[in-house]
């Protein structure tokens, strides 16, 4: 009977949090109501898991391999991305046309630029910049591993650019370049060499608010997954986990460091200890949470640097939090730092637009959990062409994979998955 009535328990307390919450995600919820939904999300009716302490019966954790999200790339889809500012039978103006008007974000120009040796290697790490007369850097970014750089000046900075300059350690190479749309791709010819080493320096920013509680439980295990499997699938490689945790100002912490190390167990363990609370309107501390991110200690080395950052809601919308915000974006992009923005659910159509421009602006991919796996409550739409639905562990597996070695993996959809597996 007790084990009955605490199941009916968590499950109406689930349903009340649910109702609660409304359509459109913006509010959160913390407190007593927050921890019971926490527990309610464990499996079983012994002694729940303990995510604080690390108590409890393994039974009760969440299983990975159970949230589902999907990837889109607007680099590899450019000219998607473009019509998504044209109108359509969706919008008279266009879907993002309403946020390009705010004035922070302008990705209406991208400039490709692939870097060869005159053998034809790709050459990773080179940095890639574009100039003005006076030598003023526009934009900033580092090849990746398949010798690939992409930058984005607005368009208001499109007639002062002047000057290309390619860098690979004291290899310099400097042409005058004016940009066109029918000059934006790119090929220079370097007299270098690949010197990319086998090491993969990971940090995963998470977003630790009231909001994620309906997910951030099953968020831990996957990516605990996602950490052993990359160890596991990479023994060569030198892995350097960091983990950095943000809530907003005014909540017990605005972030919280776990700084690099190879020692994964360990910050397996942190990563489990974390809960969902604080918060209490929409925006959150995003910009102080990515402005110390890429602050931290990432080496100068031509090494694989990626932030995973999993989030449910955008950073106040003034001017000093977006200026922040956006300079943390260009800095990560003059480091080769990737940025793979996670979108969970109770995100809207702005902070979407956000996410692909963070991705975008720093070489990287966006990813959204979706609504196929039924855990969470409501996945916004995203404005994407076809794509796959994967396992997120999974998918963030081949994510990082393919970052690491250059070499695209297989996506393999979640469905097709459950009929192998019957």
């Amino acid at each position: 009977m007790r084990k009955l009535f605490s199941i009916l328990a968590a499950l109406l307390l689930v349903i009340i949090v649910g109702c609660g919450k409304n359509v459109d995600h913006d509010d959160k919820f913390t407190g007593d109501i927050r921890d019971a939904v926490e527990e309610s999300y464990y499996k079983g009716a012994g002694v729940p898991y303990n995510p604080s302490t690390g108590t409890g019966s393994n039974e009760d954790k969440p299983q990975a391999g159970q949230l589902t999200a999907s990837e889109w790339s607007d680099l590899e889809n450019y000219e998607f991305y473009l019509s998504l500012f044209e109108s359509s039978q969706e919008s008279e103006t266009g879907i993002f046309t309403p946020y390009l008007e705010n004035g922070y974000f302008d990705t209406l120009n991208m400039v490709k630029v692939t870097v060869k040796n005159e053998l034809e290697e790709l050459i990773s790490g080179v940095s890639v910049e574009l100039q003005n007369d006076n030598q003023e850097v526009i934009y900033k970014a580092v090849t990746n591993k398949n010798g690939i750089a992409y930058l984005f000046p607005k368009t208001n900075e499109l007639d002062t650019i002047t000057t290309l300059v390619v860098k690979h350690n004291e290899v310099v190479l400097t042409e005058a370049y004016q940009y066109s749309k029918d000059n934006n791709n790119l090929v220079v010819i370097l007299d270098t060499e690949d010197d990319h080493h086998d090491v993969i320096e990971l940090m995963f920013v998470v977003d630790t608010t009231g909001s994620m509680g309906d997910e951030l439980l099953y968020l831990q295990v996957e990516l605990e997954y996602v950490i052993s499997q990359i160890k596991e699938g990479n023994p060569n490689t030198t892995i350097k986990l960091a983990l950095l945790f943000y809530r907003d100002i005014g909540d017990q912490y605005v972030t919280r460091y776990f700084d690099f190390t190879t020692d994964i167990e360990v910050q397996k363990d942190n990563l489990a200890k974390q809960q969902a609370q604080g918060g209490g309107d929409f925006e959150e501390a995003v910009d102080i949470a990515l402005d110390e991110a890429v602050s931290k200690s990432w080496s100068n080395e031509n090494t694989t640097k990626l932030i995973i950052h999993v989030l449910d809601a955008p950073p106040h919308n003034r001017t000093g939090e977006m200026t922040r915000y956006f300079n943390a974006i260009m800095t990560a992009s003059s480091k080769g730092i990737r940025m793979i923005p996670v979108a969970s659910s109770g995100i809207n159509k702005y902070t979407e637009y956000l996410l692909r421009n963070q991705a975008m602006m720093t070489g990287g991919t966006y990813v959204f959990l979706t609504d196929h796996s039924g855990i969470g409550n409501r996945h916004l739409e995203a404005s994407v062409g076809d794509t796959s639905v994967e396992y997120f562990n999974q998918l963030l597996v081949r994510i990082i994979n393919e970052y690491h070695t250059g070499v695209k993996g297989e996506k393999i959809p979640y469905n097709q998955q459950n009929q192998d597996n019957q």
